[in-house]
């Protein structure tokens, strides 16, 4: 299994508004057809009863440990959790953005990200490594309601380390919006650190990635990594993507002091 960063380099990293890389046809197309259509379906991700329907553009995951032990589910999925939640990709994201590292994550770990015990979330804990690693399957379901956001501008949980999205989805889905949105906090302000969504009038919009199948972002974690998705039409289609994250135990993410 390939990594999704083979042959990316510093130089693909992008800074406005904060540190990021955007690649499109990330992996190759066998591997990338054998991941969509081997996509956990929501029997799988959210629950087997069809008496109850899930809510409106609602968010499930099914993190890496749980996908590696599905009978269910493909050798290929299998394997591509595998080598995203390894030892060795992060190594990888450690050392593509070695000079975009903020110093206060850097702080936490003792100067440097490598060199520390890494597991995987649900399988392990804080007390057997220091950074826990996860590359979850996701998704939001149709929205059958008004139109709406999953999730609009904010930043990730205070305790990670990086994000990174790998967009599958499906070719017959023809839903309008539901793209990557990333921001800027407006006139250069660090505001309060709302812990799920930020107040729209607190930041600005700067860039769209959009949602489309074998397209990857990846940023670190940073007081600047503002992003959130857009506003997604009524639509019977479902968007899935891999969510590949790490984390350490304590929230080292903090607003300025004033």
């Amino acid at each position: 299994m390939h990594s999704l960063l083979s042959g990316v380099t510093p130089d693909d990293i992008r800074t406005d508004p904060f540190p990021h890389i955007v690649l499109s046809d990330v992996l190759d197309e066998d591997t990338h057809r054998a991941l969509n259509a081997g996509f956990p379906d929501f029997t799988q991700i959210g629950w087997a009863d069809p008496r109850r329907k899930p809510g409106s553009n609602r968010r499930y995951q099914m993190s890496a440990w749980l996908i590696m032990n599905h009978p269910g589910l493909s050798r290929p999925w299998k394997d591509f959790v595998r080598r995203h939640s390894s030892p060795e990709w992060f190594a990888e994201v450690a050392a593509l953005f070695r000079d975009h590292w903020p110093d206060d994550l850097k702080r936490a770990l003792g100067g440097d990200l490598l060199g520390h015990e890494t597991g995987l979330v649900l399988r392990d804990d804080f007390t057997r490594a220091r950074i826990l690693m996860d590359a979850r399957a996701e998704i939001n379901t149709p929205v059958t309601g008004p139109p709406s956001s999953p999730r609009g501008a904010h930043l990730d949980m205070p305790n990670r380390l990086f994000t990174c999205l790998y967009y599958l989805r499906r070719p017959e889905d023809d839903t309008a919006g539901g793209d990557l949105e990333l921001f800027r906090w407006k006139n250069g302000t660090v505001g309060r650190l709302d812990p799920f969504e930020l107040p729209a009038d607190a930041v600005e919009r700067v860039a769209v990635v959009p949602y489309r199948a074998n397209q990857m972002i990846i940023f670190p974690q940073s007081i600047h990594a503002l992003h959130g998705v857009g506003i997604r039409q009524t639509t019977p289609h479902t968007r899935q993507y891999v969510f590949i994250s790490a984390e350490i135990a304590e929230p080292w993410l903090a607003a300025p002091a004033a």
